[in-house]
C-alpha cells in the first residue's frame, strides 16, 4: 500500500515537470523566459531525485520485510505441520494404549475366572479323599487329577504375569498342532470329582481318532473346561453330562451335552454376552460371574471357529464349538 502511494506522488511530480518543460519551451520560443522559472525547475528536479532515492530505499526496506515475513510464515507453517503430525501420533498412541488396557482387562478377567475351575477341582478331590474309602487305583487317579489341576493353576498364573508385562496389543494365542482328544481326557479327569460331589454322571464319549488341529492347547483346554464345568455347575443331582466329538474333512466339532434344566428362548439370545445373568442358577450354590461362555466364544472366534447352543427349558442343553481343520498353520 505504501509503495502505491509513493509511486502516485512520483507520477504527480513527473506531470509537474512535464508542464514546466512545456512552459519553458513555449516561453523560450517567444523569448519570454524568466530566470526564476529555471531555478524552480532545478529545485523540482533535485526534489524528484531525492524522492526517487527515498522511494528506492523504502521499496528495498519493504522487500526485506516481506522476505522476513515470508520466511517466518514458512517456519510457522512447518511448525504447524509438525504439531499436526505429533498430535496425530499422540492420538494413535493413545488409541493403542486404550486398546492395550482393554485387552489386559479382558485377559485378566479370563485368567482369573479360569483359575476357579481347577481350584474347585482340587477341593473336590480333597473332599473325595476325606469322604470315601477308595482303592489304590482310585487314589492314584485322584492324585493325577490334582496334579493336572495344579498345573492348570500354575499356567494361568503365568499368563497373568505375561499380561502384566505386555506392552503392545495383540493376541496371546499361540497355535501349534494339537490333539483335542488328549485335552478332553484331561478335562474330564479334572472334573470327575466335582461331578461326583454333585451326584452327576460325567462320561467321556470323544472319539479316539480325532484329526489334529492347529490351535492353542491351553486356550482350547480353557474352553472345554468351561463347558464341562458349567454343565456340572447347573446340573441337578442324578443327571448326565457327556462330551462327544465329530469331524469332517474341514471341521472338528466338540459338544458338551446335559439333561439338566435347559434354557428358555430369552436366555439363548443372551447366552454368550459378557457378564450375562441367566434364569438358571447353580444347583450347588456356586458363584457365577457370567463370563464363562463369553470366554468360550471369544477364544473360539480368535481361532477362526464358531460356537453354538441347542437347549430346551426342562429338557437339557448342548453347547459346542467347531474348529477348522487346517493342513498348515496360518
Amino acid at each position: 500500500m505504501i509503495i502505491y502511494v509513493l509511486l502516485t506522488a512520483a507520477l504527480v511530480e513527473l506531470v509537474v515537470i512535464f508542464l514546466l518543460f512545456s512552459k519553458f519551451k513555449k516561453e523560450s520560443s517567444s523569448n519570454v523566459f524568466y530566470i526564476q522559472d529555471i531555478n524552480q525547475l532545478k529545485k523540482t528536479i533535485k526534489l524528484l531525485k531525492s524522492n526517487v532515492k527515498s522511494f528506492e530505499m523504502t521499496n528495498n526496506h519493504l522487500r526485506d520485510k516481506i522476505k522476513s515475513l515470508t520466511d517466518k510464515i514458512a517456519l510457522v507453517e512447518k511448525a504447524n505441520l509438525e504439531l499436526a503430525k505429533k498430535k496425530e501420533e499422540l492420538i494413535i498412541q493413545n488409541e493403542k494404549l486404550e486398546e492395550l488396557q482393554r485387552q489386559k482387562e479382558e485377559f485378566f478377567a479370563i485368567a482369573i475366572h479360569d483359575i476357579k475351575n481347577p481350584a474347585a477341582a482340587i477341593k473336590g478331590y480333597l473332599d473325595l479323599l476325606n469322604s470315601y474309602d477308595l482303592t489304590v487305583q482310585e487314589q492314584q487317579e485322584i492324585i493325577q487329577g490334582m496334579i493336572a489341576s495344579s498345573e492348570q493353576i500354575f499356567r494361568l498364573t503365568r499368563e497373568i504375569t505375561e499380561i502384566v508385562a505386555q506392552d503392545q496389543t495383540g493376541s496371546l494365542i499361540q497355535k501349534e498342532l494339537i490333539t483335542v482328544k488328549d485335552i478332553i481326557d484331561s478335562v474330564v479327569t479334572q472334573n470327575l470329582a466335582y461331578a461326583q460331589s454333585k451326584k452327576i454322571k460325567l462320561i467321556n464319549k470323544s472319539s479316539p481318532d480325532l484329526p489334529k488341529v492347529y490351535a492353542d492347547r491351553d486356550k482350547i483346554e480353557d474352553v472345554i473346561d468351561n463347558l464341562v464345568n458349567n454343565a456340572i455347575k447347573y446340573g441337578p443331582p442324578g443327571t448326565l453330562v457327556y462330551v462327544s466329538t465329530f469331524f469332517t474333512a474341514s471341521k472338528l466339532t466338540v459338544e458338551v451335552n446335559d439333561d439338566g434344566v435347559g434354557l428358555n428362548e430369552e436366555d439363548k439370545k443372551r447366552i454368550f454376552e459378557k457378564g450375562a445373568k441367566l434364569s438358571p442358577r447353580p444347583t450347588g450354590n456356586e458363584s457365577s460371574s457370567g463370563l464363562g461362555l463369553w470366554i468360550v466364544k471369544k477364544i473360539i472366534e480368535e481361532h477362526g471357529g464358531t460356537v453354538f447352543v441347542q437347549s430346551k427349558s426342562g429338557v437339557g442343553s448342548k453347547f459346542g464349538f467347531q474348529l477348522p481343520i487346517e493342513t498348515q498353520q496360518r
